[in-house]
């Protein structure tokens, strides 16, 4: 049931106001929700210390974008993320019903017309999960929700996100024993394919189709109930137990459940063989209706069975302490997709081939006629424990602590610091091994000056080193990891930045500096402002700090103005939480303690201020800090704000919709606009280019005429956050080249739209999803999906080569070439196909 919110929940994630909690897992809460045009959703948060991890949040927004390109009539669409919020959060379809485990616990097994149609709806969900590139890779009875409409396969998408967190490495298992597939235990290989140990297809959707089947039609797993170390020998090593399958679907499950992923049928065979143009709504029909509809259940519906006491529950066992339209407390569990609670020891499991078998392991207990088999569902009567911040989160708890001392850059301790951050600092590229003072990161591997060569490769030096982030600044490309060596007596734990030359990754400098990964710095100038990472202001060429200066913490954001570094903080941080200080000294310039300012939009030398419900707007001055102008009559509250430069004037966006244009130079209003559907604070943005406005929001992007406020165009996109890049700050902004928008209308369609008229140049389709946004330089598009990186034609969208680079995570591109950061150990420069010189 829909329980209210409690103390510490936010009111309001976005644009969608919280109406109450649907539950509550170990990761993360559910909450039920309504935009502002009044759509019921339910969103799904994560806790605030998981995301501060350095690789989580990055996680969760790449397979949000790859989930949100999931479209069909049974899946849960997902209608808006934000995943670089503080607590990041998915609003997906509110789909009240209750889970096909819950329903067989309650209801009793399915008749076999009623097992054969499920089948049809799973292949079906399953081909648009897969379509979009996708592998679902949990599908269980628990993740397929039976509505008033139908069965619905939930949580798509999200089981990678939560596998890559940390849950799961090298050798680990992503899935619910039971249901998982045996290439997801051994990290087998489809039969003829190449042999990458690991990689799981589609192929691990049939298996587990398979088992769901078996479920529905029985109440009990192909593969009985124990232990979850005991499940995962059985799926690899033992037959199925197909006792009690109606032999109308007993062929196809069996099909599902071969072990060998090569010999199970196709999704579109599933399909083929399952559909029924003539089958039943099996789901309005009572028991089960009354069950979806919460209401009470008609007379002589089977109760469901206790949960025999010497044998363990599945780990797919779900809670059915609510019941009716609100039972939701399954879906809550998108982040516990992994819940292998009862495998103790299979860290490090890597093959279970030689596996030896459990001692006396429980045999599959066939059903009978007076019982429903199988164990039943236990209601949980208490919430699961939130974990304990990681080390990673409580280090960045006591890093904001010590820069409200005088991290890094303060007073007399400073100056050690700065004597400490000069032995830092490496010789040129030239000789590319650093000062003897300390040891380089990472570790160079050259290559080729061929065209469309690896030019060179970067590597942490030590194992257990990551690199987290990368940025092209001029002739330097920036790299920020977590190392090996300790650099807390500047500040940095065992974070660092590095500047490596193009032409060889010869290193320039490197510092100390935050472990989490930066989602703020950016280049002003000849100065790196990175605040997130402890760094106010670097000069790019040498490293060296500029000037010394009393911080107040980590800032929520940060904008460069004339020089100025101007910087917001949490609302009950120490006064002042508005702070402006030259970069070039670090001596303060102006302060204001106006909690909640949203962040700036700048203008040459003037900067526009708001707070969040937007009843204080300003227009300050960015050296002086001395009000210009003030702007009423808003409609609050304030989602974004941008500065039109060549219209002189200033775009101020709120959450409910509405648009104005704003005079840069008195604050008198040019025009206004209204956009249907409100704005999410969260996951939109407004940027100018040239005398368009862009305005990114709600799986759209909108151009605005700024001088009239009217509506030029309107095309569908996949997400801010895949087809906008960060720029300093921690805002976004579009790529634009040649008079175009290059963004991803689709998860795999990278579309070139006129910035004038709206209308399509060109659009690729390329295979697999988009999970960065594109870059495009000197007429040449480089656009990553998949397994591949593509440099592609500005003039037409042709496709020039194509590289193999998997699991691209940043996309940077120069004339030169291309550079990106594979996974979360390597940087590699590529050459473009007609070789250019990298500036020096």
């Amino acid at each position: 049931m829909t329980g209210p919110l409690l103390p510490g929940d936010p009111e309001r994630l976005g644009s969608v106001r919280l109406l109450g909690r649907l539950g509550a897992g170990g990761m993360g809460t559910v909450y039920l929700g309504r935009t502002p045009g009044g759509l019921t959703v339910a969103v799904k948060t994560v806790h605030e210390h998981l995301a501060a991890e350095p690789h989580f949040r990055e996680r969760f927004r790449r397979e949000a974008a790859a989930a949100r390109a999931v479209t069909g009539a049974h899946t849960a669409a997902v209608l808006d993320a934000d995943p670089e919020s503080a607590r990041p959060w998915l609003a997906t379809a509110y789909l009240p019903g209750v889970t096909l485990r819950h329903a067989v616990a309650a209801t009793g097994p399915l008749e076999p017309p009623a097992v054969r149609s499920l089948g049809a709806a799973l292949a079906e969900a399953l081909t648009d999960i897969h379509g979009a590139g996708l592998v679902h890779r949990d599908l269980k009875p628990s993740n397929v929700l039976i509505t008033a409409d139908g069965p619905r396969v939930i949580d798509f998408g999200i089981a990678r996100a939560i596998g890559d967190h940390g849950l799961t490495g090298a050798g680990d298992v992503i899935g619910t024993p039971g249901f998982i597939a045996p290439e997801q235990i051994t990290g087998a290989i489809v039969t003829g394919a190449p042999r990458t140990r690991g990689a799981v297809t589609g192929a691990a959707d049939v298996f587990a189709l398979g088992a769901v089947l078996v479920f529905a039609a029985t109440g009990r797993s192909p593969f009985g109930s124990a232990t979850g170390a005991v499940l995962l020998y059985r799926a690899v090593h033992e037959d199925p137990d197909l006792t009690g399958v109606p032999e109308e679907v007993r062929e196809l499950a069996a099909a599902c459940l071969e072990k060998d992923p090569g010999r199970r049928p196709t999704v579109a065979e599933v399909l083929d063989t399952a559909a029924d143009p003539g089958a039943p709504l099996w789901w309005r029909a009572d028991p089960l209706r009354s069950l979806v509809l919460g209401e009470t259940a008609a007379p002589g519906a089977p109760a469901a069975p206790e949960a025999p006491a010497t044998t363990a529950a599945p780990a797919d066992q779900a809670p059915t302490g609510a019941t009716g339209p609100t039972d939701l407390t399954d879906l809550t569990d998108l982040t516990d997709l992994t819940d292998l609670t009862d495998l103790t020891d299979l860290t490090d499991l890597t093959d279970l081939t030689d596996l030896t078998a459990p001692t006396a392991p429980t045999a599959p207990t066939a059903p009978t006629a007076a019982t429903v088999p199988g164990p039943a569902p236990q209601p949980r009567t208490h919430p699961l424990p939130t974990p304990p911040p990681p080390a990673s989160a409580r280090s960045v708890a006591a890093r904001r602590e010590l820069t409200r001392r005088g991290f890094l850059l303060a007073g007399g301790g400073g100056v050690a610091s700065l004597v400490t951050y000069a032995l830092m600092r490496g010789g040129g590229e030239d000789d590319g091994k650093g000062s003897e003072e300390t040891a380089d990161p990472l570790a160079v591997r050259r290559g080729s000056v061929r065209q469309g060569a690896v030019r060179w490769t970067l590597a942490p030096a030590d194992a257990g080193a990551t690199v987290d982030a990368l940025r092209l600044a001029g002739n330097s490309l920036l790299v920020h990891g977590v190392g090996t060596l300790d650099m807390s007596d500047i500040g940095g734990g065992r974070g660092y930045v590095t500047a490596r030359g193009l032409p060889d990754a010869g290193r320039r400098w490197v510092t100390g500096a935050a472990e989490t990964a930066p989602t703020q710095w950016g280049v002003s100038g000849s100065v790196l402002a990175a605040a997130d990472l402890g760094l106010d202001a670097v000069d790019l060429a040498t490293g060296e700090p500029h000037g010394t200066q009393e911080r107040l913490g980590v800032p929520l954001w940060f904008s460069v103005a004339d020089g100025v570094l101007i910087s917001g903080y949490e609302a009950d941080a120490s006064p002042p939480s508005l702070q402006a200080v030259d970069l070039a000294t670090g001596e303060e310039r102006w302060a204001e303690d106006v909690p909640g300012t949203r962040p700036a939009a700048v203008l040459g030398r003037t900067v526009l201020l708001a707070d969040e419900d937007g009843s204080y707007i300003r227009c300050a001055d960015a050296v002086s800090g001395r009000i210009r102008w003030r702007y009423e009559g808003f409609e609050g509250p304030v989602a974004a704000l941008a500065a039109v430069p060549e219209a002189g004037c200033f775009a101020l966006l709120s959450t409910g919709g509405a648009l104005h244009f704003v005079r840069a130079r008195d604050g008198g209003r040019l025009a206004t606009a209204t956009l249907e559907g409100g704005a999410s604070a969260g996951s939109s943005a407004l940027a100018a280019v040239g005398s368009t406005v862009l305005l990114a929001t709600g799986g759209r992007v909108h151009a605005f005429a700024p001088a009239t406020g009217a509506p030029l165009w309107s095309v569908r996109t996949v997400g801010l956050d895949t087809s906008w890049p960060a720029v300093t700050g921690g805002g976004r902004t579009p790529v634009t080249a040649g008079g175009a928008l290059l963004h991803w209308a689709r998860a795999g369609q990278l579309q070139c739209v006129g910035l004038r008229s709206g209308e399509e140049r060109w659009t690729a389709r390329l295979a697999g999803v988009a999970q960065v946004p594109p870059v495009a330089v000197a007429g040449t598009v480089y656009a990553a999906t998949g397994e591949l990186c593509r440099a592609l034609d500005l003039n037409g969208g042709a496709v020039q080569r194509s590289w193999d680079a998997a699991d691209i995570r940043d996309l940077a591109a120069d004339p030169s070439g291309w550079y990106a950061r594979l996974g979360t150990a390597t940087v590699r420069a590529y050459n473009h196909t007609a070789v250019t010189s990298p500036a020096s």
